[in-house]
């Protein structure tokens, strides 16, 4: 990174360093994406660390995920004290997962916090079914809470208070956090689309056959991604030839029972549980898709939809914060249906794929300029 060194770069990642077989979704994703443009960043990972994992993260239940939490942030302030912080620029991959922002903040250090979710607002959404609005609970003091609901509200508080910067993926999570925190400065928060930040993989051959409409879905299978809306506008949708590939591994809270939810809706619709999926089977199954479809009733940016479109694809998307493409109420079977009857009809020639995201620059930028303020 120009103009930091000798400054170091602590990067607090609780999902950096794994495995790409691991289904830990797009903190992984923009972890994995971030260590390999800055290489001499410090990256504090479990790994890292030498902190035991008694299961997968993605196996973990709401409370066993939460001590993990407990745990990541005591070991990674504990190594991040060992720094000078003169001499070191803090960057937090996420909230709940990070160091403690309240203990560092008021010893000195410059703290930058990646918000892949804003947290109180996917709390609210799916845990409240949003009867209460975010604004309103974080107007609340939650210390004498379940430590599950501080790592919720008290952390993400801690965060913004204690950040120097804010870096969020889409102009919408900008207008919550100033919502539910209205004395946080607008300029200390800053957009950085990711893009597609998935290296270019050689395509291994795929078998369907050439009339075949493909339909691809990429994410981990959990309630919130909604996937069978998918299912369920299949049932309507009256095409002579469809393949449907679920790509993505039951992952977190609720995953197996939903994987088997799924699997009971797709029973005799032409549809294939692919796994997770990484490297040349993925870009083979994107590169054959006519239509990616992301139904997903929250996405903060979109990071496969990125991919998606850098492959060309097609997209029908739920009008979630990462919407692109054809967007549609996902949750409406007969119009989704009918989007995908009408994209089967209309098959238009592919297109180019996007250019690769910048992001890792202006992440660098924003840091050297916590370092001239």
């Amino acid at each position: 990174m120009p103009n930091v060194n000798p400054v170091e770069v602590l990067y607090a990642a609780a999902h950096a360093q794994f495995p790409d077989s691991e289904p830990l979704g797009g903190g992984k994703a923009v972890a994995d994406y971030l260590t390999r443009e800055h290489p001499d960043w410090i990256v504090l990972s479990p790994r890292a660390l030498n902190l035991p994992l008694s299961k997968s993260l993605a196996e973990m239940t709401e409370l066993q995920y939460a001590r993990f939490c407990r745990q990541f942030e005591r070991a990674t302030t504990e190594a991040i004290f060992e720094h000078d912080p003169k001499r070191c620029v803090v960057l937090a991959n996420d909230i709940s997962e990070g160091p403690d922002f309240r203990r560092l903040g008021e010893a000195g250090y410059r703290i930058a916090t990646i918000f892949h979710v804003d947290v109180v607002e996917y709390f609210t959404k799916f845990y409240l079914r949003n009867l209460l609005r975010p604004e309103w609970l974080t107007r609340i003091r939650w210390h004498w809470a379940p430590d599950v609901l501080r790592l919720v509200f008290e952390k993400q508080h801690d965060c913004v208070r204690h950040s120097r910067r804010l870096i969020v993926p889409s102009a919408p999570m900008r207008e919550v956090i100033l919502r539910c925190y209205p004395w946080c400065p607008t300029e200390r928060i800053t957009v950085v689309p990711w893009g597609n930040i998935a290296p270019p993989v050689a395509a291994e051959p795929l078998d369907v056959a050439k009339d075949d409409l493909v339909i691809v879905t990429l994410s981990r299978l959990s309630p919130e991604k909604g996937i069978e809306r998918l299912l369920r506008a299949l049932r309507h949708v009256r095409l002579p030839r469809v393949r449907v590939f679920i790509c993505g591994a039951p992952a977190y809270m609720k995953g197996r029972a939903y994987e088997r939810k799924l699997r009971r809706l797709a029973l005799g619709l032409p549809v294939t549980f692919a796994g997770h999926v990484s490297g040349a089977r993925k870009s083979a199954l994107l590169q054959r898709a006519d239509l990616f479809v992301s139904t997903s009733r929250h996405e903060s940016y979109g990071l496969t939809i990125a991919e998606a479109e850098a492959h060309g694809c097609r997209v029908i998307s739920h009008g979630h914060y990462g919407a692109r493409g054809v967007v549609v109420d996902c949750a409406n079977t007969r119009a989704f249906a009918n989007e995908i009857e009408m994209a089967a009809r209309e098959n238009p020639p592919r297109r180019m794929g996007l250019p690769v995201s910048t992001a890792a620059t202006q992440v660098a930028t924003v840091l050297e300029g916590m370092l001239k303020s």
